[in-house]
């Protein structure tokens, strides 16, 4: 028996594009937010606000709250000129927070 969606966010959005259209979101999710993890880390500036506000619409299309409130601190931090970069430990506590949200959409795509 296939996986019910994870959580509230992706079992409305279940609701109106059907299950499979959301495991394929999903799998998508989990296929580029590492990439993106990574581009972040060696990003300058400009491109790491570009990725943190890609990352926030991602994180909460898939219900993941907490990732994406942090990468809104983050894009609205580096939009101010004065606003520091992302330090190695913010991306290492992107990534343990997107495996925590990983791992259950895995289990809803079946990986």
């Amino acid at each position: 028996m296939p996986t019910p969606p994870p959580n509230e966010t992706l079992a409305e959005l279940a609701e109106v594009l059907g299950v499979d259209n959301v495991r394929t979101l999903a799998r998508t999710f989990l296929r580029d937010f590492p990439i993106s993890i990574r581009d972040l880390a060696a990003g300058d500036r400009k491109n790491q606000h570009r990725y943190a506000h890609s990352m926030k619409s991602n994180a909460r299309l898939m219900g993941a709250h907490d990732l994406s409130r942090r990468m809104a601190e983050i894009e609205l931090r580096l939009m101010d000129d004065k606003g520091a970069a992302c330090s190695q430990a913010e991306i290492a506590a992107i990534a343990e927070e997107y495996e925590r949200v990983a791992a259950p959409l895995r289990k809803f795509v079946g990986d």
